[in-house]
């Protein structure tokens, strides 16, 4: 198992450096006024990768955190019906003796 896993990164990092070969030009990049000027290309792609996971990281983390809040409502709704139903069983049973 441990050689497939090596031959595995041994074929990303080789597919990852013929991209950096094949895209080394430079390029000028201007975003929000903020000129980068002779970035090499792949450097352009790889961070633009990087920005995505993050967003697409901070959606799920705010998503995540919804969950969570329901399900601690959930949990609290779930505790206090069977309190509920608790009593009720104390009541029955009080009533036939």
């Amino acid at each position: 198992m441990n050689l497939i896993k090596i031959l595995a990164v041994i074929f990303l990092l080789a597919l990852l450096g013929i991209f950096i070969v094949y895209n080394s030009q430079t390029v000028n990049v201007s975003y929000l006024g903020i000129k980068f000027e002779n970035m090499p290309l792949w450097l352009v792609v790889f961070i633009s990768v990087f920005i995505g996971i993050f967003i697409g990281w901070l959606f799920m983390f705010i998503d995540e955190l919804s969950v969570k809040r329901k399900l601690k409502n959930a949990e609290k709704e779930i505790k206090g019906l069977k309190e509920e139903i608790a009593q009720l069983r104390q009541l029955t049973i009080s009533k036939e003796e």
